[in-house]
């Protein structure tokens, strides 16, 4: 399954907290994005499969 939904939730989520006065929470969840992006790229050597999943060799992988 691929991951890319939770850039969704976390952008509804921003949407909301920006639309509600919730400064704070909208910036923290501006970083969370961020992270869930960088979290979900896929790392070199790695390739995602039919279902989404991450396929290859990861660096610091033993074996």
């Amino acid at each position: 399954m691929s991951k890319e939904w939770i850039i969704d939730v976390l952008g509804d989520l921003r949407g909301f907290a920006r639309a509600n006065a919730m400064p704070v929470l909208a910036d923290q969840l501006e970083e969370a994005l961020v992270v869930a992006a960088l979290e979900i790229a896929p790392s070199p050597g790695t390739q995602a499969g039919p279902d989404g999943a991450e396929t290859g060799r990861h660096a610091g992988a033993v074996g």
